[in-house]
Formats: C-alpha cells, structure tokens, sequence
C-alpha cells in the first residue's frame, strides 16, 4: 500500500509540476483581537492576513470579538455596525466566516445568565451556523490538521511540492463528526479520502 501511494505522490508532483499556473494568494481577515497562534496558522498554509479596508474580495473573516448584541444582529438579517455588514455581507456570498468561542460574550455569560435567556441566545448563536458561519475553539488551530501539517513539512521541499492526503493518511488522524479539515494550497485530497471524511461528519475547507 505505501508503494502505491508513493508512486501515485511521484505522479502527482509531476502532474501539478507541468499544470500549475500563477495561484491566488487567498486573503484572512481579523475583526477584532489579532490571536498570533492563528495568524500564523494561516500564514503556514499560504494565506496573506489583510486589512479590512485594503481587501473587498476577502476569502476568510476571523471574528474574535463578538458581543450579544451584535450576534444577535447579525443572527435576524439586521446587520447595523460597519463590521455587522461585512460580516452578514460575506455570510450572503457563501463565503468562510469563523467566530472565535471564546471571543463570543455568550460563551463568558453561560455560567451567570438565566436558563431561559441562554436558550433564546443559544438559538441566534444556531442560526448563525446555520447561515454557514464556524464557532471555533482557539485551539482547533493548534490541533486540526496539527500531524498533517508536521507531516507536509517534514517531506515538502521549498518548491511547494503537492502533498497527496489518502484515506491511510486521513485516518491517522482520528477525526471525528464535527470537526474541520482544511486544506491549503500545498495539499490535494483524494476523491476516497473526501468521502471518508464526509462519511465522518467532517467538513472540509
């Protein structure tokens, strides 16, 4: 099985070699407090951080400061703050919008406010995700694709040679329903291992 898949690797490298075209460099953005263990997470994976005014197509918003209010804003379709707009704005394009767990105010009120209310809050806090938005763990971006990760560096030389992720190599990592798979620039998932990870409850981005 290895010696297939490093004949399959050797094929892709040449593939991706002789097809691969100028890439463009997708753009994270940060509304709120700039968490260094996430920017350089995407920095590893090829991504350039912009500023909020200097990018209009941004690819990624990483919220990490998040109050009730503005949740709750954003949650009804009535966003009123600039950052409420860009938020609900790239929501409406089907685009990738992560709120840090705990930047959230509703994460640091769960143990004082009333049952009742946390239900209601709780509800605005869904409809978000179901809107396509992620509510994440500051550390998801030490632990997601943490081993692929140690894996790519120690084989990928400073040609930005392609890693090809199979199912072996998906399943070593243990994930589990609910949990997040990105990839980036360097890293082509097979057609198999997409469907493993689907089959998980795993998303993929």
């Amino acid at each position: 099985m290895d010696n297939i898949e490093t004949v399959v690797q050797k094929i892709t490298d040449i593939i991706i070699q002789r097809l691969q075209k100028e890439e463009h460099r997708k753009t994270v953005v940060f509304l709120g407090k700039e968490y260094s263990s996430i920017r350089t997470y995407y920095e590893n994976r090829g991504y350039e951080i912009a500023l909020v005014k200097d990018k209009s197509d941004m690819d990624i918003i990483i919220v990490t400061e998040l109050s009730i209010l503005n949740m709750n804003r954003i949650a009804q379709g009535l966003p009123q703050t600039e950052d409420e707009v860009i938020i609900f704005q790239h929501l409406l394009n089907g685009k990738k919008v992560f709120f840090l767990e705990e930047g959230m105010e509703l994460h640091a009120s769960q143990h004082v406010a009333p049952r009742a209310l946390l239900q209601v809050l709780e509800n605005y806090k869904n409809q978000l995700v179901r809107y396509g938005a992620s509510i994440l763990p500051l550390k998801h971006f030490e632990k997601i694709n943490g081993a692929i990760n140690q894996e790519v560096n120690d084989k990928a030389d400073k040609s930005d040679r392609k890693e090809l992720i199979t199912v072996a190599k998906v399943r070593k990592l243990n994930l589990h329903a609910g949990d997040i798979f990105e990839t980036d620039k360097n890293v082509i998932v097979t057609a198999l291992a997409r469907d493993y990870l689907r089959d998980l409850g795993v998303e993929i981005v």
